[in-house]
């Protein structure tokens, strides 16, 4: 969908702008405002494109922002808890990370970036984040049909392997601090309380299940159906080795910077899914939701090895040793047990996916109001062609349906 421009103000739209021209030391300030992408899930969020000009020490300036803040006081409700849980992430979490890399003189290529947070309230009825527009420092987020390859695949696990790292670093050299930290993500936003998950998920589960080829895994996963939400939550629990996670790391939530042709740097957004919890919740969601059956056959093992070394060589920059602080042994087993929650997540998001974009916003906005969906006939071969590589992946490598929930 084309962008939008913004008509009229809503009042309190035009006190955050005034909130962060005085956070920006900015007077005499000119500005306009576009609705943000439309694509997937951005569209539910009130996302907004600002550009702010005024003069700072006598200089005109010029700031490009990406503000999330909604409109309608009904979704402003409904997403509440997302908007605090980034806001505790920028506000809490990101400076102690941040903090850790310059104490311990982490070398350029291992560290992590973060969005700029220009401003961020949580206010109640007025939760916003407002951040520097990384696209105009050469960032984009990659077309969602396009197939992901090594070269970007890498990137996002250094990167997720960076942030899990220093999130283990923090516990081990602040851990009252750390403690602090992680009672604010403690309690997962999505899946802690599952009255108030969307009686859809089952629906777009079932559809997926439906197309497996493999009749005894479509079985199997069938039989799971009962308690899939159950598995969800208990993934999302702390455990023994638990990090603070990215929660929705997949391909709309990641941008790259490119320079003659490939990937040369990643940043995450979107941290509204936050939560403490198995390293692997993070990288089986990316590897699920983001890749397909040949990149997963023939990259994947690759992958998990990029991820493994690149948190030992952060853990060593801080004088930990990886098998001290996340043992292979224990990885391969949070892989076996863990990677369930990337294949549940993929199946249900699958057909949202893989559909054009008028087709994911009414799917979605059907998944945040809980209706439930009039039609999930399969729509086309790369849906099938999709659930089937991750199905096969899963059950191929022997991961376990339901080991996180003590069974066997």
């Amino acid at each position: 969908m084309p962008v939008r421009k913004v008509s009229r103000y809503h009042q309190d739209f035009l006190g955050i702008i005034y909130k962060i021209a005085d956070k920006l030391r900015l007077q005499d300030i000119e500005y306009t405002s576009e609705y943000g992408s439309d694509d997937i899930d951005n569209f539910m969020f009130g996302i907004f494109k600002v550009e702010l000009r005024g003069y700072q020490d006598d200089q005109k300036v010029h700031y490009k922002i990406i503000l999330k803040w909604h409109p309608d006081p009904n979704m402003r409700k409904l997403f509440r808890d997302l908007y605090l849980r980034e806001y505790t992430f920028y506000q809490y979490i990101v400076p102690e990370l941040l903090d850790i890399q310059r104490c311990f003189n982490i070398i350029e290529g291992l560290k992590t970036k973060f969005s700029n947070c220009f401003y961020a309230s949580a206010e109640y009825n007025k939760e916003t984040i407002a951040f520097h527009s990384i696209t105009d420092d050469g960032f984009k987020m990659l077309d969602r049909f396009q197939e992901t390859d090594v070269a970007h695949a890498s990137l996002v696990v250094k990167n997720l392997a960076k942030m899990h790292a220093l999130s283990f670093v923090l516990e081990k050299v602040k851990p009252t601090v750390f403690e602090e930290l992680k009672t604010r993500c403690h309690t997962d936003v999505q899946y802690s309380d599952l009255d108030r998950v969307s009686k859809s998920m089952e629906c777009y589960y079932k559809a997926s299940v439906n197309v497996v080829f493999d009749p005894v895994v479509r079985e199997k996963l069938r039989a799971l159906l009962p308690r899939f939400l159950q598995v969800l939550n208990r993934c999302t629990m702390p455990v023994p080795y638990s990090v603070i996670c990215h929660g929705d790391c997949w391909n709309n939530n990641i941008l790259y910077r490119h320079q003659s042709g490939r990937p040369i740097d990643v940043i995450f957004v979107d941290y509204q899914l936050l939560r403490y919890a198995s390293p692997v919740t993070d990288i089986s969601y990316f590897l699920y939701m983001s890749t397909d059956r040949s990149f997963l056959s023939a990259n994947k093992d690759r992958i998990l090895d990029i991820y493994y070394n690149t948190m030992s060589a952060v853990l060593r920059q801080c004088n930990l040793d990886v098998e001290d602080v996340y043992p292979r042994r224990v990885f391969d087993k949070h892989l076996k047990e863990y990677s369930v929650f990337g294949l549940i997540e993929a199946l249900v998001s699958m057909k949202i996916i893989t559909a054009d974009v008028d087709e994911a916003i009414k799917m979605t906005g059907e998944i945040c109001k809980e209706e439930l969906p009039k039609d999930l006939s399969p729509n086309g071969s790369l849906y099938v062609e999709r659930v089937n590589g991750v199905v096969d992946d899963f059950f191929e490598r022997g991961y376990s349906l339901n080991a996180v929930l003590n069974e066997t």
